[in-house]
């Protein structure tokens, strides 16, 4: 797995701000966008009660502002650095809810949605296939895996990388080679997509970006798929 992040763990959302100074937006607004983005995927899943594991779930932005968007979520996050998993229990107060890599409470649960934000691009990638198998074999039937990551063929994408001091280690991850490892582990229904097109200033255009999902220019990606086996 990626070095561990316990040294940004206190400072994650500064620094993160830092480096997206230049998009006019912030890391709340942009997990927002996400979960936005995940319930246009999947709205199936706006009013249901379900499994959603965060897998790399950091201090646990994804977790505040949740239930905005999937009221009926039922939440686990999982992390390899200790220090934001403190910092995540501390914040929400809620022990139950967050987990270390290492732990097995999170993996005796079978999950609906598996969500990945910024995390693989951290990790070598000669390691994707066993990962993606290990977080596979936790899917429901029929369960969902998205992973959002970088679009390196965006070049202020990689200029916001370049800023980022925690993003030091990072190789972007080409969308073809996502796509192809996940056909590698098996799952189907394989698509990507791409989004995050515009800056703050131009936000009133957010409204193209579902029709823009073919457009490999997006600031970021997501490939989603789907567990078929039985």
């Amino acid at each position: 797995m990626a070095p561990s992040f316990d040294a940004f763990s206190k400072s994650y959302n500064d620094q993160l701000n830092n480096a997206l100074r230049v998009t006019g937006y912030d890391a709340s607004l942009l997990t927002q966008a996400k979960l936005k983005k995940l319930r246009q995927l999947f709205p199936n899943l706006a009013s249901a009660k379900f499994n959603l594991l965060d897998f790399g779930c950091g201090i646990g932005n994804l977790y505040e502002s949740l239930h905005k968007f999937f009221p009926h979520a039922s939440y686990t996050g999982v992390d390899q650095s200790e220090e934001s998993i403190v910092q995540a229990r501390t914040h929400f107060a809620n022990n139950s809810l967050f987990h270390s890599l290492h732990a097995t409470d999170w993996k005796h649960c079978q999950y609906d949605l598996i969500f990945s934000a910024g995390v693989f691009h951290h990790i070598p990638h000669d390691q994707h296939i066993d990962i993606l198998k290990e977080l596979t074999s936790l899917l429901k039937p029929n369960g969902k895996l998205a992973i959002w990551e970088h679009n390196p063929l965006n070049p202020f994408t990689r200029k916001i990388v370049r800023d980022c001091i925690f993003d030091e280690d990072a190789v972007l991850i080409p969308p073809a080679l996502m796509k192809k490892t996940l056909s590698e582990v098996q799952l189907a229904e394989i698509q990507v997509i791409y989004t995050t097109f515009f800056p703050k200033t131009l936000s009133f255009l957010n409204v193209l970006d579902p029709y823009l999902s073919w457009l490999p220019l997006g600031g970021q990606f997501v490939t989603i798929a789907e567990n078929r086996a039985k």
